[in-house]
Parts: structure tokens; sequence; C-alpha cells
């Protein structure tokens, strides 16, 4: 019984080495929170992904096989993942408020990347700008220059 504990232990432990070797902690919290952004309306449209990809690419100067090496994986955890506040925490621990204001920019572009605000787009925004401390201004902002 107690191997069967170790072995369990061993793989999370393995998963988790595999998953800091991808990519920096603070890329995967923005990356999977981009992930949920993409996801929440029910489709996961080629547009999203391709602009996820660019971000990862432009904003966090991966290597374009790492960034959809990094992609494919975030998206393959992500529907084991049930919740945002661990993504949330490393944010905040990890960036000033001007950076968070940019999370929120990549977010809102992948969010209008298919030309469609769900509603559930539009919570998921309002929720995320509110735990990372965005005020509604600085988010109205945010989005307009995600439009440009």
């Amino acid at each position: 019984m107690f191997q069967n504990f170790k072995n369990l232990f061993d793989k999370v432990q393995q998963e988790n080495s595999l998953e800091v070797e991808i990519i920096e902690e603070e890329v995967y919290a923005v990356l999977s929170l981009l992930i949920e952004a993409c996801k929440v309306d029910g489709t996961v449209s080629n547009d999203e992904i391709v602009k996820i990809t660019n971000l990862l690419i432009n904003k966090f100067h991966l290597e374009p096989s790492k960034a959809q090496n990094a992609i494919n994986y975030v998206l393959e955890k992500a529907n084991e993942k049930v919740e945002i506040f661990s993504d949330i925490k490393v944010i905040l621990d990890t960036m000033d408020h001007q950076e968070r204001i940019k999370v929120i920019e990549m977010l809102w572009g992948v969010v209008l990347a298919d030309g469609n605000i769900d509603d559930y787009e539009s919570n998921l925004m309002r929720k995320i700008s509110s735990l990372l401390h965005i005020s509604s201004f600085e988010n109205a902002e945010a989005k307009k220059r995600a439009l440009n």
C-alpha cells in the first residue's frame, strides 16, 4: 500500500518537474489563463490559438516549437483543471501592477480573436480583473488597446 502512495507521489513529482521544464512558472500561469479565456465559450478557435502562440513568441520570447509544446501541454491539462486561483496567486506574487494590466490586455486579445465576446468570456474577464486587482477603468483601457 505504501509503495502505491510512493509511486503516485513520484508520478506527480515527475509531472510537476516536466511542467517546469516546459516554461517558467509565471508564463505557465499566464498561459493557463489565456487557455481558460480561449475555451470558456465552449469552442477553441484556430484564431485564438494563433493569438496565444504569437503572444508567447512576442511577449515571452519563446521559440515557436516551445510555444506550441507549451500550448498543447496546457490544453491537455486544462480538462483536469478546476480552478484559476493558483494561477492568479502566481501572477500576483511575481508581477507588478503594470505587468498585470498587460496580462489583462493579452486576455482581451484572445477573447477578441474570434470577433465575438460571449457572456462567459465577459464574466471571466471581470472575474480575473478583479482577482488581479485591476480596476474597471484599467480593464476597459486594456480592452481598447487589445481592439487596436
